[in-house]
């Protein structure tokens, strides 16, 4: 893996201003922003990674490919590695103005050869977010900018997400646009898990009930996608990173219905756009197993991955990133 150089002065003073200033509130996360431009970053490595709950990760521990690529490239002793995990947020207290909430998972080494990685995904978020956070990263001047976009704003959903007009007999409470989705997992309590696992079957009985009565569309056409990823794209090549976009995923025929296929039209577009500018484009679904193992790599709603799953994701991201480096290197 390529070796990666921040200060330690750099990283101790970084952080903790960081960390402070965003979560206090949008004020000083302009002040944040400045004081992190004015550090020296001659050497400076930082990786921000941008997506939605793919990326992210679900659950309380949040297990993605970004945390597994941290474990994983702090085994090789080479680096000292550190996560910096943010995400938007609605305040929890209105007596303190907050808009973002996080997590900083600093390596035990602390040293003069330390990497960043700076997970701002965020569940049920779709592209146009991501807009949101270019004068953070801007600020941070990353060497590499990875984007895992378009799974969530190409999975085929019941029309009326869209047109809003549904039988009269669905709940409410089940409109939202990821309300019916299947749930990743299940409660370990026995009565929670029984609960859920009744009210997930009828909510899928009658979301692919909906499909077949009406062709489902996306939450984001795909041209609509394809513009706010190609300016997404111009933003960041103009700091000068490095960016890498992630093909989709397989998604599953039997629970998304018309998504393989809608995935296929989107990943075409995710490749041509990074060609026209001049960005690399990585079809890292074509590395996961082709067999029935396939299945073990993701949770029951066969769209997330699981532990495993996101280990197996970040062990090939860190080898195209190892191997591409050293491409590099040699020319």
């Amino acid at each position: 893996m390529a070796r990666a150089f921040i200060g330690t002065y750099e990283a101790s003073f970084g952080t903790k201003s960081i960390m402070v200033s965003i979560l206090v509130g949008s004020s000083n996360l302009a002040w944040a922003i400045k004081e992190l431009k004015s550090v020296p970053r001659t050497n400076a490595r930082n990786w921000v990674f941008l997506g939605d709950s793919l990326t992210e990760g679900v659950g309380s521990k949040r297990i993605s490919h970004v945390g597994e690529l941290v474990k994983q490239l702090r085994t090789t002793g080479e680096i000292c590695v550190h996560e910096f995990r943010l995400r938007r947020m609605e305040s929890l207290n209105q007596q303190i103005e907050s808009n973002v909430a996080g997590l900083m998972n600093v390596d035990e080494r602390q040293g003069s050869s330390d990497v960043w990685l700076w997970n701002l995904a965020c569940e049920g978020q779709t592209i146009e977010s991501d807009f949101e956070w270019l004068p953070l990263i801007n600020a941070l001047r990353p060497e590499l900018v990875v984007i895992f976009r378009g799974s969530l704003e190409s999975i085929i959903r019941p029309a009326m997400f869209c047109d809003g007009d549904w039988p009269w007999w669905v709940p409410q409470s089940w409109r939202g646009y990821a309300a019916m989705d299947p749930r990743c997992y299940f409660s370990a309590t026995w009565w929670r898990k029984a609960k859920q696992t009744s009210v997930d079957r009828v909510k899928q009985s009658v979301r692919l009930k909906l499909l077949k009565g009406r062709a489902g569309k996306p939450l984001m056409d795909v041209d609509l996608l394809a513009s706010y990823q190609t300016e997404l794209l111009k933003h960041l090549r103009a700091l000068g990173a490095r960016v890498l976009v992630l093909g989709l995923l397989p998604v599953d025929q039997s629970r998304f219905p018309s998504s393989p296929e809608q995935f296929k039209v989107v990943n075409v577009r995710l490749r041509e756009i990074a060609a026209a500018q001049g960005v690399e484009f990585f079809d890292w679904a074509s590395l996961l197993p082709s067999n029935g193992k396939l299945g073990e790599l993701f949770y029951r709603d066969s769209f997330h991955p699981n532990a495993a799953g996101a280990s197996a994701l970040a062990e090939i991201l860190r080898e195209y990133l190892s191997r591409n480096k050293a491409q590099q290197a040699a020319k």
